[in-house]
């Protein structure tokens, strides 16, 4: 097996649980926030996942960018002429992404290690990190099949 096959499946693993994840606090989470349930519960499970989101989260988002890094090198001639073709640019496009999930992911830790992380920050994160990761979904497969 090629060290590319081995960073694709590392790559395809931390993408199902870092998408899961951001799926589930964003679409499923989010129902614990209505007037059926008491604030000290909701309290709780906030923190119990938090707990574990902070010790879990940053190893997939570092094996997911550490094993996209490594699938890169296939690529730099894509790269390296992003509109020269559909596949280039769909590439080059969530990669960037990619980077915008990032940064979003860097802001909510700084965020939350300051103590400054608002509910009204976190709602936007997790809204503005769910919506960049449907478009990266999207890419990661169009780019094979979709061409202008």
């Amino acid at each position: 097996m090629s060290v590319y096959s081995v960073a694709h499946i590392i790559h395809l693993f931390c993408a199902i649980v870092f998408v899961g994840g951001v799926f589930f606090e964003t679409l499923v989470l989010s129902a614990i926030h209505s007037k059926d349930v008491p604030r000290e519960a909701r309290k709780a499970v906030e923190k119990a996942i938090m707990r574990r989101a902070v010790r879990v989260m940053p190893w997939v988002v570092g094996g997911v960018f550490l094993s996209g890094l490594t699938m890169a090198h296939r690529y730099a001639a894509a790269f390296a002429a992003p509109f020269a073709a559909p596949f280039n640019t769909q590439l080059c496009l969530k990669v960037l992404l990619a980077f915008g999930v990032l940064a979003h992911f860097l802001i909510a830790v700084t965020k939350m290690r300051r103590g400054t992380l608002t509910a009204a920050w976190s709602k936007y994160i997790h809204l503005a990190v769910f919506c960049q990761m449907v478009m990266i979904v999207l890419l990661a497969k169009t780019m094979f099949y979709v061409a202008w």
